[in-house]
């Protein structure tokens, strides 16, 4: 009796650094995945500490029913879309964009940001203080079976690393950071793979000379003060 209460104070004392804002930070980071907001995301490639491209996006969503309205702020490459409004309730949905100042239709998966759906374990990594407010920045990860969603037998699998910023005292989500670099890389592994027939081997080989290229994706989350509309052309 002894041994098992004496082991639950050493497993209780273990969690004693996450256990006190655990809650805290899963039930705002459930909120966002299921509520309304606005946002500003910004997809920077990187080699090494260069930046190569970056793509600035800003819009808002409606979870139920779903609408999202995507409006393109900045781009360091080309692209044909400057808007886009999605409308659905299931798998795909219906999309209007705006394409060289002509409106088109067309049809596509319905996104969700990086997380979405995943069991995520959270560890409070820092603190920070921006704009008078106390920020506490928690990490997560989880794993892309990329092999799986190929079809290969080869065991590939990708690590997607991110950090979550929460502010404490309004208990909301106000940034979300992840790292794509390791799920990139193993994605071109695949597409070797299984467009061309090389080895894995083969393939491990050829990406040492992508070494240094990472992906950023930063959320920025921005609560509405009113309703969210969004009026769709």
């Amino acid at each position: 009796m002894h041994f098992i209460i004496i082991l639950s104070a050493i497993l209780m004392c273990a969690g004693c650094r996450t256990a006190s804002q655990k809650g805290g930070i899963e039930k705002a980071v459930s909120d966002f995945f299921e509520g309304d907001y606005e946002y500003r995301q910004t997809d920077v490639y990187f080699h090494r500490d260069t930046e190569l491209s970056s793509t600035v996006v800003e819009g808002k969503i409606i979870q139920s029913p779903y609408k999202e309205y995507r409006k393109l702020v900045e781009s360091s490459e080309q692209s044909l879309w400057d808007e886009m409004y999605l409308i659905g309730n299931g798998k795909v949905v219906d999309v209007k964009m705006n394409l060289n100042n002509e409106w088109q239709e067309t049809k596509m998966n319905r996104e969700y940001p990086y997380g979405y759906d995943e069991n995520l374990q959270f560890v409070l990594d820092r603190e920070e203080v921006s704009d008078h407010r106390k920020i506490e920045v928690y990490t997560a990860e989880y794993t892309v079976d990329v092999s799986k969603n190929f079809r290969l037998k080869e065991d590939l699998k990708a690590t997607v690393k991110q950090e979550y910023f929460w502010e404490k005292d309004s208990n909301t989500l106000i940034q979300v950071e992840t790292d794509l670099t390791d799920l990139n890389q193993k994605l071109f592994i695949a597409n070797l793979i299984s467009a061309n027939g090389v080895s894995l081997n083969d393939a491990q080989s050829r990406i040492e000379d992508e070494t240094g290229l990472s992906e950023i994706v930063k959320l920025e989350i921005w609560k509405s003060n009113g309703e969210i509309l969004i009026e769709i052309p």
